[in-house]
């Protein structure tokens, strides 16, 4: 066979494979462009905002974020110097601005550690982001916290980028007299109120926080931070708490047998003077961490034992729309 037959047919063997491989390619592209669209909607599902009356904040997973604007346009050099001052004002250690290479749009930012506590970091990043809003130059500054066991600058870019792009599912909304759980709309009771994003208090009825999260292994470490906060929180003046009893036990929540630590805590009041007149309170609370309707959910539910509470479900009443124990742990 000539040369140039070879070549002939070593050329078509190179556009045939080449054609494979561009197909196969673009196949792969389409695959990995659903992936995505897949992946910003199950995030969407999990994105919460509250307007909090005038100190409007967003929460998805283990994150919190709060956004202010300014109208002007986002000047490097200006920027930068700005952060320096900010952060000397406020004492933060790291006075440095930095860049996150995941994030696409013009910024900087800083970080601040506090510990809480052996294995308890409250970590806040605080972005300056320049972007067009409504056609005008906006100044963007986020303010990001989470928890974890060490220091982390980590944050969520795809949450920051559904808020930027005003993502949040109107059903996601909370603040309101009732608000969507999962897909089940909830009544909000006369005497409760909000007290966080998805942090609902009812002085006789219960009290509930939950956050959704991209795992359950994720839920889970959300519950033991949480677990091990709760033995933080500093104590109203002349009081002081303990834990008296914590077990496992098997609870129905949102009509679904889970399993949940449940832990009693006693509240003493302590005054010298007063102390007589006041008898010690137990407050209950379930740590659950499980999966509601495919979203893997955090969930915390706490009550006093001096609350009034239902003979069905042997709980508060607000609390019982969402967890009812069974006769053997009442």
């Amino acid at each position: 066979m000539e040369r140039g037959h070879l070549t002939l047919i070593f050329d078509l063997y190179l556009i045939i494979i080449h054609g494979f491989y561009m197909k196969t390619y673009f196949y792969l592209l389409f695959l990995l462009s659903l992936s995505l669209v897949g992946q910003t909607k199950d995030a969407q599902k999990r994105l919460y905002y509250n307007p909090m009356e005038g100190d409007p904040a967003y929460a998805m997973g283990k994150y919190e974020l709060k956004l202010q604007s300014f109208e002007e346009s986002f000047d490097v050099l200006v920027t930068k110097q700005n952060m320096v001052n900010f952060a000397k004002k406020n004492h933060f250690s790291d006075t440095i601005p930095k860049q996150n290479p995941k994030l696409k749009i013009p910024h900087y930012y800083l970080t601040y550690y506090k510990k809480n506590g052996e294995n308890h970091w409250q970590n806040t990043m605080i972005y300056f982001l320049g972007k067009k809003m409504d056609e005008k130059d906006v100044l963007l500054i986020a303010t990001i916290s989470s928890v974890s066991e060490t220091p982390s600058e980590e944050i969520d870019t795809e949450m920051l980028q559904l808020v930027l792009d005003r993502k949040v599912p109107k059903e996601n909304y909370m603040g309101g007299r009732s608000f969507d759980f999962l897909g089940r709309k909830v009544p909000l009771m006369d005497e409760c109120y909000w007290t966080g994003v998805n942090i609902v208090r009812c002085p006789t009825k219960g009290e509930m926080n939950w956050s959704l999260h991209s795992s359950l292994a994720e839920a889970q470490q959300a519950i033991t931070l949480q677990k091990r906060w709760a033995m933080m929180i500093p104590a109203p003046e002349n009081h002081t708490m303990s834990l008296l009893m914590e077990r496992d036990i098997t609870l129905l929540f949102e009509g679904k047998e889970t399993r949940a630590t449940e832990i009693i805590y006693n509240e003493h009041y302590q005054h010298p003077i007063l102390k007589s007149h006041h008898k010690d309170y137990k407050l209950i609370v379930y740590y659950i961490a499980t999966e509601v309707r495919g979203q893997a959910i955090a969930c915390v539910i706490s009550y006093y034992d001096y609350n009034e509470r239902l003979a069905d479900t042997g709980l508060p009443e607000f609390v019982s729309q969402f967890v009812r124990l069974p006769k053997s742990s009442r």
